[in-house]
Parts: structure tokens; sequence; C-alpha cells
């Protein structure tokens, strides 16, 4: 198995993580009676209701960004790029 894919799969996991959190505090939230989201639908229309769902997505965001996260610190690991001992001789 590649390596790439166990860096890949921990960035989308960690991702995943954080964007549940940051959600389950929105819910929470709102299950306190602090209604934000529900006040953002009412006061902004379509723009608070599209924010309520970007809210929504946050998990699969996370997931998303997580993987683009490792693809820019780990280039050299997740890359297609050649150790100098595979391959050709390159003098």
């Amino acid at each position: 198995m590649n390596m790439k894919w166990v860096y890949y799969g921990f960035g989308g996991f960690i991702g995943g993580i954080c964007g549940t959190t940051i959600n389950l505090i929105f819910y929470m939230l709102e299950q306190s009676g602090n209604r934000l989201i529900s006040n953002l639908v009412r006061d902004y229309g379509m723009f608070g209701r599209f924010v309520a769902e970007m809210v929504n997505a946050l998990p699969l965001m996370g997931v998303a960004l997580g993987i683009v996260m490792v693809h820019w610190l780990f280039p050299d690991i997740v890359g297609d790029k050649k150790d100098s001992s595979e391959g050709e001789d390159n003098f």
C-alpha cells in the first residue's frame, strides 16, 4: 500500500473530526436557546439559508480541506515524485 493514501486518509479523518466538532458547537448553541443560525435565516433570507447550509456541510468541507492540507504540507510524500534510486539515471 502506498504511503500517500495513509496520509490522505489521516488528513481527511482529522478534517472531518474538526468539521464535526465545529458543527456540534453550532448545534449545541441552537439547543441552548441562542438561535444564531435560525435567526440568520429569518433575518437575511436566502443568504442566511446559504450560511446555515454551509454550517451543515462543515464535516464534508473539513474532509476535503484536510486532504488538500496534506497535499500542500507533504508534497514530497504524496506527490508522484520518484526517488533518485528509482528509474533512469540522470547524469
